[in-house]
């Protein structure tokens, strides 16, 4: 178990503040239905009156001049005595209700502060004229039950004095009778001693009975109200302002744990910090999303259209990034790939090859996906004739090379869909087919299927040199990523980063590189952004057809390629 530090309670606390951030407006609606509920039970809830009459319990004395110190009365006791339905029989009595007591009991409430001798009688109602009257029942009816025990007490005490005093007396009769018939000194001067005791005894309980008599009178404040409940003036609920601050505490309370929940369940990658720690291998790019989209369809070649915007302008830093990375580690052939259909692969890989070809190095793009091509759309070229036949015989390869007309690069498009996709690209042609290719330009990128949809991506990993995985930060989930990753790597593939595709630049925890692209240019320019002439899934950007510095007809012969006439470029 990894110690904790600073560092990591900085970064939790963060990752805290940011799934607060990304899911505000989940916790604002729940906010905002507990609020609402609040406030309609405040303003439709019936208001409840509250008065409260208080009494001071005060020890239960047996004499005036008891030596010891009375013993203060038990308060959890006196609060029970209090709340018992004797008390509330007796209260349901006077005011006429008698078989109701246990609906009066029902509204009553008793506390007893701490360190204090006091009970606090507080009783609620709807009523607020006979609040203060119900309150003030309970606290006489209690006073004359604790008045009438310690009476009960003191008579108690004093009939067992009583009791005492009379045999006493019975006593000293008959030692006066035996004292009238002794004749003998000795034996009368006894007898007299043990009558002299006696008396004097009985009066010591003569005295008793006179105290506990003078007591009668001080016990009478053994219980005694020191504040009448009085009628209310407005109503302890329900409070409006009590009960919306309630409903918006318990609201963020609610909304937020909702929202960690459903973090908790949510399985799509949030950072690209979590996408390197899955995958192995660093982030190359993050590809802002563009809002204007709405179909994957009209994604255009932003490369083209739109050269100085923020997405342009991390397609260049990909391009760098793969440059570096090919230049240490003599990479040619690099696939581009995504665990789900829909992730921007091919878009990636149209725009990561105009930005290579851009910044000078010669290029060649394969849409190796036969399944459902869609590369030859991105640069308006017809999909006549491609992959699919140069796969089947690859001495026929480069006449299928096109030029979409930009230099140093070329485009090798899919060509008709063949029935058998996986069998071509397993077949012996595949594997020259790559080679020749890349003996001819500086970097071959190959767009393939989804990794998880077909094989055809698993096929492919082992004719190239390094493979770059799109991932997309809308719609990408972790198991997704984790088992495109375990299949790759399981065939072989070598993964040197990740492209964080269609990330949200104003999301919490977001790349801010957008807004530093329009500090540093200032607002795109609309209008000639507009006078670009686009398609349906790319633009027009065949404006010239040789003079390219591009030859691949040039190529020699290699590993079982060949060129033949006609090849264009």
């Amino acid at each position: 178990m990894s110690p904790t530090t600073p560092e990591n309670q900085t970064t939790d606390l963060r990752e805290y503040v940011l799934v607060v951030r990304a899911r505000k407006w989940q916790i604002a609606a729940v906010t905002a239905l507990f609020v609402a509920g609040a406030l309609v039970y405040a303003f439709e809830a019936t208001p409840i009156y509250r008065s409260t009459a208080k009494v001071l319990v005060n020890p239960i004395l047996t004499a005036p001049n008891q030596v010891q110190a009375p013993q203060p009365p038990n308060m959890d006791n006196e609060r029970a005595v209090a709340t018992s339905p004797l008390i509330a029989q007796r209260v349901a009595a006077h005011l006429g209700s008698p078989g109701q007591y246990g609906q009066f009991l029902s509204h009553l409430t008793v506390t007893a502060p701490p360190n204090t001798q006091v009970l606090q009688f507080s009783y609620e109602s709807p009523s607020q004229l006979t609040v203060a009257r119900d309150a003030n029942a309970f606290a006489d009816a209690y006073v004359l039950f604790r008045t009438q025990q310690a009476v009960s007490i003191l008579q108690a005490a004093q009939n067992a004095v009583q009791k005492q005093v009379t045999q006493i007396q019975g006593q000293v009769a008959d030692l006066d009778n035996q004292i009238a018939k002794t004749t003998n000194p000795s034996t009368r001067g006894v007898l007299q001693g043990r009558r002299d005791g006696l008396l004097a005894r009985s009066g010591v309980l003569q005295q008793r009975l006179s105290d506990i008599e003078a007591g009668a009178s001080i016990n009478q404040n053994a219980a005694q109200i020191v504040g009448q409940a009085a009628t209310p003036g407005k109503p302890v609920s329900p409070n409006k302002v009590r009960d919306a601050v309630l409903g918006l505490v318990a609201g963020l309370i609610v909304g937020i744990l909702i929202a960690f929940v459903r973090e908790r369940f949510d399985d799509r990658i949030k950072s690209p910090e979590e996408i390197e720690r899955r995958v192995g291998a660093p982030v190359l790019a993050a590809i802002p999303r563009i809002r204007s989209w709405r179909r994957v369809e009209e994604a255009p070649l932003v490369m083209i259209s739109d050269p100085k915007s923020p997405v342009a302008e991390s397609y260049r830093t990909l391009g760098t990034n793969l440059r570096y990375a090919a230049s240490r580690e003599a990479l040619k052939i690099v696939m581009v790939t995504s665990a789900l259909g829909g992730e921007g692969k091919t878009t990636t890989s149209a725009n990561l090859a105009v930005a290579l070809a851009r910044a000078g190095k010669r290029v060649i793009l394969i849409s190796a996906d036969l399944r459902r091509p869609r590369m030859h759309l991105f640069f308006d070229i017809e999909n006549d004739h491609g992959l699919a036949e140069a796969l089947v015989d690859s001495t026929e390869l480069f006449s299928l090379v096109k030029n979409p007309g930009m230099d140093n690069l070329r485009l090798l498009v899919a060509g008709p869909v063949p029935d058998d996709p996986a069998e071509l690209l397993s077949g012996t042609h595949a594997a020259q087919v790559v080679q020749a290719l890349g003996e001819v330009c500086d970097l071959v990128i190959v767009d393939t299927p989804p990794v998880l949809a077909v094989a055809d991506a698993s096929i492919l990993s082992g004719l190239v040199d390094a493979t770059i995985l799109v991932m997309d930060a809308q719609h990408s989930s972790r198991s997704a990523l984790d088992q495109a990753r375990y299949q790759l790597e399981n065939a072989g593939a070598r993964i040197i980063g990740v492209v964080y595709n269609n990330f949200d630049p104003q999301a919490p925890g977001g790349y801010s590189s957008h807004d530093y692209y329009h500090q540093y240019y200032g607002q795109p320019d609309t209008a000639a952004s507009r006078s670009v002439k686009t398609r349906r899934f790319g633009i027009r950007i065949r404006t010239r057809a040789q003079g390219n510095g591009f030859d691949v007809a040039a190529a020699p012969r290699s590993a079982g390629a060949g060129r033949s006439k006609g090849s264009e470029g």
